[in-house]
């Protein structure tokens, strides 16, 4: 792995086609309340892990609600890693490499796909919200889901909770099916 550095947050390219919103605004408000040295070292003892590809680009390949919870504040830089480096890879051998490393999430928010890499968001602003992805994070923090290292593992439930749970666009509606999915995460054990 190579040292860590900052990067502007527009030009570090998203690896999935949407986030949860809830968990952006949880994260945002975590972190309004530290103060700027706080801030400063709370990034650095979370680098945005990278991939760069054969344009010098720089692929996020996790901290995705992090770096969009960041850009909310007006934070235009976060520290990252780069966690491997295939700038002499060509760009389909490129790609192969993403998907067989599983950095890269090519269904959107609706859980359909796999799209194509090309029609990944340029940067974090073009993240569409997935309201099933906020339902996997909610689960999380109540305990009813486990923290995976396994990339993409709540959306992997979100994808669940999509053909199993309908949600209603407002608070109520989210409330509502937080508990059909409590229920749901309950009758599987």
């Amino acid at each position: 792995m190579s040292h860590q550095h900052k990067r502007p947050i527009k030009n570090l390219r998203p690896t999935q086609f949407a986030l949860g919103m809830k968990e952006v605004t949880f994260k945002v408000q975590k972190l309004k309340k530290m103060n700027h040295e706080e801030l400063n070292e709370y990034l650095q003892n979370h680098p945005v892990p990278i991939v760069i590809d054969s344009a010098s680009e720089a692929h996020l390949i996790d901290h995705h609600h992090l770096v969009r919870a960041c850009w909310e504040l007006g934070i235009d830089h976060v520290f990252v890693e780069v966690v491997e480096d295939l700038s002499t890879h060509s760009h389909g051998s490129f790609w192969d490499k993403m998907k067989k490393s599983n950095w890269v999430r090519l269904f959107d928010q609706f859980g359909k796909g796999p799209h194509e890499p090309i029609q990944l968001p340029l940067d974090i602003t073009g993240l569409a919200d997935d309201p099933y992805r906020s339902l996997a994070w909610a689960m999380r923090e109540e305990g009813l889901i486990e923290k995976s290292p396994e990339p993409f593992s709540e959306f992997k439930w979100a994808d669940q909770f999509r053909v199993n749970i309908e949600i209603e666009r407002s608070e109520e509606g989210f409330d509502k099916a937080k508990l059909k999915a409590a229920l749901f995460l309950k009758k599987r054990t």
